[in-house]
């Protein structure tokens, strides 16, 4: 192909010939890799999130000076074991459990930066607190978020749990 160049300019040539090949390989494997793994958007409704944002920024306000809170038995555990767990959240409001004022209370397990693993699970109402079983399939850390529905208002709590 370069038979009539100089041995340097050609061995430049070849050189030049074989990374362009490699880039276009690459650039190749990275589009494949993209539209292999691709993952959508966190939340579908982005938009009418950010919309609705001091609106809920209220909401969680005016609901904390009410004196509600949540708590789970999970909050004093820094480990929880691989598989299936029992969660028990108790929605409080100024230190006793008031569970008939939430119409709903909902589970999210969401890793950083990915939808892969995202779930969610409704937890039942008992005289105790809301109750449910999740399953932990990998160990790390792993956002938790809990969610309630108290008089068309929604209340939440974020925190982190620790998988092994």
């Amino acid at each position: 192909m370069f038979k009539e160049l100089h041995p340097s300019l050609r061995t430049a040539m070849y050189v030049v010939l074989f990374s362009f090949t490699a880039l276009v390989a690459a650039t190749f494997y990275t589009i494949r890799l993209t539209y292999k793994n691709f993952e959508p958007v966190m939340d579908k409704n982005y938009y009418e999130v950010g919309l609705n944002y001091e609106k809920a920024i209220e909401n969680q306000r005016e609901l904390l000076k009410q004196g509600y809170s949540i708590k789970t038995n999970w909050d004093n555990q820094p480990l929880l074991p691989i598989g299936e767990s029992e969660i028990l959240v108790k929605l409080e409001k100024d230190g006793s459990v008031t569970n008939l004022s939430a119409k709903s209370m909902t589970v999210y397990l969401e890793r950083n930066a990915t939808t892969k693993n995202t779930a969610h699970y409704d937890l039942k109402p008992t005289a105790s607190g809301f109750v449910g079983k999740i399953s932990l399939l990998e160990k790390g850390t792993w956002n938790l978020r809990l969610v309630s529905n108290i008089g068309g208002k929604s209340f939440e709590r974020d925190g982190k749990i620790s998988v092994q």
